[in-house]
């Protein structure tokens, strides 16, 4: 599972280094597998290919016609892209998923246990400083009723 926060310094290229922690679990469970970044909230979303086909099934079971459907899959599906991890442990982030998250040098890669997100470290800080402290106090009361 991802799990931990890294920060890491983005190229010129647009390229980040995947951290080692991350890129253990990567070799230990999905082997050599390509990832797959899209767009989400103010951040990217990086799936192991194996985890992303499943977000690909389920979807592909959801009514094609509804409108919240097909905004989802414009946004999700529409924008994900396909990224190997060089022989340096990097990944290139595509220019539109970095305007997207308004990354530009520094980023912090954040594990959410089947995948980790990679934020602009300026809007990371923001989130963190603003309101994700006060979230995370609603949210374990909602998961503890839940059995968390």
């Amino acid at each position: 599972m991802f799990r931990g926060r890294y920060e890491h310094t983005m190229t010129d290229k647009g390229r980040i280094s995947v951290p080692a922690r991350f890129r253990e679990v990567l070799n230990e469970k999905y082997g050599e597998e390509s990832l797959i970044i899209t767009n989400f909230d103010r951040c990217l979303i990086v799936y192991p290919l194996k985890e992303w086909n499943e977000i690909e099934r389920r979807a592909a079971e959801l009514p094609q016609f509804k409108q919240e459907v097909i905004s989802f899959l414009r946004h999700l599906i529409g924008n994900a892209d396909d990224c190997p991890i060089d022989g340096q442990g990097r990944i290139l982030l595509p220019q539109p998923l970095r305007n997207h998250a308004q990354i530009k040098r520094e980023v912090v890669m954040i594990g959410m246990l089947t995948k980790f997100e990679i934020w602009a470290k300026e809007i990371w800080d923001e989130e963190e400083s603003k309101k994700a402290y006060e979230e995370f106090k609603r949210s374990r009361e909602i998961l503890a009723a839940q059995g968390l």
